[in-house]
């Protein structure tokens, strides 16, 4: 009988050493820690620290893929308004017809029509129209812009095609499709504005 309950109290005995040792060992490891005055779980504060680092990893590949993307959109609008600009420069010299919109003869709205049209994009017919129609352009003027004047008549009566460094290419009804300067005295005093169809924005919008 003392054999027994010797037997009994050493088991308990070791029972508990057990079970304190446990629960030392499980306290080092799930301590709470204190943030602010709130008691955070450590396992919790280790799985919301690993979802925010999981977070910015995700959101930085989306920032890079869509600066990959917006950089396409940026070449693939330069692309067009250099082709737009060179398919312009092939009708120097042709005669200035009033109301042509075709190579043997343009007048200013239906050149610009015309030269858009050869890449697809469709414009107005007259240069108000196409005024009206245009996007308004934030910051400085690009190639592939129009350049509208006020010339015989109230309002965008004249337009052209923006090359760039101050020059653009227009049906004059003195010369037929020339290249002219925006600081030429006559130009520059009608000048009344520019507008963009070809835009970054549209493209995205339409991709």
């Amino acid at each position: 009988m003392r054999q027994a309950l010797a037997a009994g109290a050493l088991a308990l005995l070791l029972a508990g050493s057990f079970a304190e040792a446990n629960a030392a060992t499980t306290g080092r490891a799930k301590t709470p820690t204190t943030t602010n005055d709130t008691v955070v779980s450590p396992d919790v504060a280790e799985w919301t620290s690993h979802l925010i680092v999981v977070t910015k990893a995700d959101r930085a590949s989306q920032n890079a893929g869509f600066r990959s993307f917006a950089g396409g959109v940026l070449a693939r609008t330069s692309k067009i308004a250099t082709q737009l600009t060179r398919s312009a420069l092939k009708f120097l010299g042709v005669p200035y017809v009033f109301g042509g919109t075709t190579s043997s003869g343009f007048d200013c709205s239906g050149y610009v029509q015309h030269v858009f049209a050869m890449l697809g994009i469709s414009l107005p017919r007259t240069a108000d129209a196409q005024y009206d129609a245009g996007h308004r352009i934030v910051g400085s003027m690009r190639p592939g812009d129009l350049v509208f004047f006020q010339t015989y008549t109230y309002g965008a009566s004249h337009v052209g095609i923006y090359l760039g460094n101050g020059k653009f290419v227009h049906a004059s009804s003195s010369h037929g499709v020339m290249i002219s300067s925006l600081s030429d005295s006559y130009w520059h005093a009608r000048f009344i504005g520019a507008k963009r169809f070809i835009s970054a924005k549209r493209l995205v919008a339409t991709r």
